[in-house]
């Protein structure tokens, strides 16, 4: 019988597709990703695929890199195009990578250095069905690199958002975001089959409101709700009496947790070649608040052709060690 049952042995470190939920271009992160309803700073439907549906007179493209600390990368890039007379389709994919991982066995000898590798291919389509309402679809292909020994894996995704512009300054939002999205991971060929753990591993469910509000031509504030959903399986160890030894046994538990984030942002037109914006995230990880600071800008460059935008943003990571430092170029072609 049972002597004892003691807590988990690890606690979470994380769900699948961390990286996708960073944010997109600095323009979003500086603003605190608070971007569902904001349809003033361009087309991002990354936040919300109602955004496609937006008319434009030029093909927007975006390209953006982050420098982060301990040997990782992200990069991410995105198009979008106007489809006559009343949709849109916006193409974007990112990239993360950690790159010269020190390789060890398990008594501890070197044998390699290691990488890993995340992309994520995403087609947002919008159609605008009255000039105040919009709703879209994002269809997304995760893929997923993580050891020489354990096949790559892909999975689709699902993106589903309205937009609502109640007025001239005054719009809400709502969004679902990665409906299905996951990888299947089949680690048996480095670990074996009794000791690998296989299975599915699950994107949160991402359900999100939001409100942006113009207070003027110049100056726009934004606000995001968002109540995350994830399943993940936590590791238990039981002390089991054995011939009247104590034995400890490990089995793995399935868990679902909820957790909230709460987002502002705000943009200010300082110049009409300078835009400053900033913001703040607030997360309740479950037992661990989190407040999370960015701020940046954009330079718009005076030039007719393409009118580009050089743009940065200063992001606090959330583990609240390090810092992110994102720049991008928009062009209009």
């Amino acid at each position: 019988m049972f002597a004892s049952i003691s807590s988990a042995l690890a606690q979470s470190g994380g769900y699948a597709g961390e990286f996708t939920r960073m944010g997109f271009s600095p323009r979003g992160m500086a603003m605190g990703n608070a971007m569902s309803a904001v349809h003033q700073q361009g087309v991002y439907a990354y936040y919300n695929p109602a955004m496609a549906a937006m008319i434009s007179e030029s093909v927007q493209a975006d390209f953006s890199t982050a420098a982060l600390r301990f040997d990782r990368r992200l990069h991410m890039a995105a198009v979008h195009v106007h489809l006559p007379p009343m949709a849109g389709i916006s193409l974007s994919v990112m990239n993360a990578r950690v790159i010269d991982i020190d390789g060890r066995n398990s008594s501890g000898f070197h044998t390699g250095m290691l990488s890993t590798a995340e992309y994520q291919l995403s087609a947002g389509f919008g159609l605008q069905f009255h000039e105040r309402f919009m709703a879209g679809l994002g269809i997304k292909y995760n893929i997923a690199d993580y050891h020489r020994e354990v096949a790559s894996t892909g999975s689709i995704g699902l993106d589903v958002g309205i937009l609502f512009k109640a007025t001239d300054r005054l719009a809400a939002a709502f969004t679902i975001k990665d409906i299905l999205s996951g990888y299947e991971i089949d680690s048996s060929a480095l670990y074996g089959t009794e000791r690998s753990a296989d299975g599915t591993l699950r994107f949160p469910l991402r359900i999100i409101t939001g409100v942006s509000y113009a207070v003027s031509g110049r100056w726009l504030l934004s606000t995001d709700v968002e109540r995350r959903v994830a399943e993940a399986e936590r590791l238990i160890t039981e002390t089991v009496n054995q011939n009247e030894f104590p034995v400890p046994v490990q089995r793995r538990e399935s868990i679902t947790e909820g957790f909230t984030y709460l987002r502002a942002g705000t943009a200010v037109d300082v110049h009409e070649r300078v835009t400053a914006r900033t913001g703040l995230q607030w997360a309740d990880t479950g037992g661990e608040n989190l407040v999370l600071p960015s701020f940046g800008f954009s330079l718009h460059l005076p030039f007719d052709r393409f009118m580009p935008s050089v743009d940065y943003a200063f992001v606090r990571e959330p583990n609240q060690l390090t810092n992110m430092h994102v720049f991008s170029i928009r062009l209009n072609m």
